[in-house]
């Protein structure tokens, strides 16, 4: 479990140490182009990202997801082939839609500017499609620093080219639009690189196109029930950029885009490279009847990082946006107050949601995310047809919180976990944030002073790190949890 342990710390440490230099160029762009774009131009741009966001990952029908788990490379290889043949399917089918509908489609979704855009975004869906399925395929060959290499290319190129475009042609919404399409392409091309230089003359010894179909059908359960059940996860994400479009202005499309960026961009860089790391090593421990002890270390560890950091930020989210951003951001962090617990919740659960992958019960995956899709649905169609922007964002943000910690709890029930283990961590968890969250709401309630809140907040994020960084970076902690005596005293569930 050590040696497992060690794999999964390493892991780690190889995406986060290329990817945390990307994000934090992007991170940084980000208030230097909240003052050369308006919310509108951001609504706009944000409509295409969704789009790329919700099609591109499952263009592959979810066959990646399967390269991890056979114990023979070779088959491994030729399910490969297949997510790349369903990838290149998929992309020109949606750019034929896209080139069809796309101005029908932009009108529908209340931006007629995006409709140029449309049909060449399918070169972005392929792009993500194939990048997904070489990072997968890089996951089980313990290739970390690959994946890392391409996340920078993708983040780079993306800041380089919006932030180049807009100082040339300052307000053109030309300058954020074309970021994307050079940003995905260099993303899948560097990790392509490295996997025919790495892997070429195996992979090519390897491939057989019986052997795939056969594999596909073998595999079949992927594209019935995990590519509906993750559409559905990924449209439901992205489904407040969508009808926000449908229902109000675009200016309150890329006040919520934004809101949420400055978020998700520091936690898809942790939980994006946990959750690469957990699917090989957990399908290793579950071999092992020791999936309940590495699922509830990993548990503990996301807890311990996410819990006080996010309920700060909370607490502060209006005045923090405002001072980074500007003041015509301020909605942009009432937003954000209302997203921050879903957004820490699904940071919690999604890497441990590849136990559905594991124990093969993506059925149960799909009922849980059409459950999600059909509550968040309604929530922001209520807040839509009542005329009220925040009503549909605080609905959206609560609805997300409550799936995901259901969702959560299920996840460390079906890996053997006792559950009042589950109840003692996050009480833990809890009771560590309050001193956080007393001086900060003090702070906020006695000061006017944005800077003093902002200041407060940022003193706080370095004593939380200080006290905690050992932990939250070391591979012991989890090892001595996962070595310890099992939680449950029996063998980890069997698949189902």
């Amino acid at each position: 479990m050590l040696e497992r342990d060690d794999r999964f710390s390493r892991g780690i440490i190889a995406i986060l140490s290329g990817t945390v230099l990307s994000r934090l160029i992007a991170f940084a762009a980000i208030p230097i182009l909240s003052r050369l774009f308006t919310p509108s131009d951001f609504g706009v741009f944000a409509l295409l990202s969704m789009l790329i966001a919700v099609l591109g990952p499952v263009a592959t029908w979810r066959y990646e997801a399967s390269i991890i788990l056979p114990d023979d490379e070779s088959d491994a290889v030729n399910l490969l082939l297949v997510s790349c043949i369903a990838t290149t399917i998929s992309s020109v089918l949606l750019g034929l839609a896209f080139w069809i509908w796309g101005h029908q489609i932009a009108d529908f979704l209340g931006s007629p500017q995006l409709a140029p855009w449309l049909p060449w975004s399918s070169f972005c869906i392929w792009s993500v499609g194939m990048f997904t399925s070489l990072r997968l395929w890089k996951s089980r060959m313990d290739d970390f620093a690959a994946i890392s290499y391409a996340r920078v290319a993708d983040s780079g190129a993306l800041s380089t080219v919006q932030l180049g475009l807009a100082m040339i042609f300052p307000g053109a919404l030309f300058g954020l639009m074309i970021g994307p399409y050079v940003a995905r392409f260099m993303g899948f091309f560097t990790i392509m690189v490295s996997t025919l230089r790495a892997d070429g003359p195996r992979i090519r010894s390897a491939l057989d196109l019986n052997r795939s179909l056969v594999l596909a059908k073998r595999y079949i359960r992927f594209p019935q029930f995990d590519l509906p059940a993750s559409a559905l996860n990924n449209f439901s994400r992205e489904m407040p950029i969508a009808l926000l479009g449908v229902f109000f202005l675009p200016q309150w499309v890329g006040l919520y885009s934004v809101a949420n960026r400055v978020m998700s961009v520091p936690l898809q860089v942790v939980g994006g490279a946990i959750a690469q790391v957990y699917l090989p090593l957990a399908q290793v421990a579950s071999q092992s009847s020791r999936l309940d002890r590495f699922t509830l270390a990993i548990f503990n560890r996301l807890l311990r990082l996410s819990v006080t950091p996010m309920i700060m930020v909370a607490i502060a989210a209006p005045e923090l946006l405002a001072f980074i951003l500007g003041d015509q951001w301020y909605f942009a962090g009432t937003f954000l107050r209302w997203i921050c617990p879903w957004l820490m919740l699904a940071f919690i659960a999604s890497p441990i949601s590849e136990v559905f992958s594991v124990l093969e019960r993506q059925a149960d995956k799909l009922v849980f995310n059409s459950v999600l899709f059909i509550t968040r649905l309604f929530s922001l169609v209520i807040g839509g047809l009542l005329g009220d922007v925040f009503l549909a964002v605080a609905l959206f943000g609560i609805s997300g919180a409550v799936f995901w910690f259901v969702q959560c709890y299920w996840l460390i029930k079906i890996s053997g976990v006792r559950m009042i283990l589950f109840w003692k961590h996050v009480s833990m968890e809890l009771l560590r944030a309050v001193p956080y969250i007393t001086i900060i709401s003090y702070a906020q309630w006695s000061h006017n002073d944005v800077r003093k809140i902002v200041l407060t907040l940022f003193a706080l994020f370095v004593v939380f790190v200080t006290l905690n960084w050992r932990e939250l970076l070391s591979s012991g902690r989890a090892s001595q949890m996962s070595s310890e005596s099992s939680p449950t005293g029996r063998r980890s569930p069997a698949k189902g």
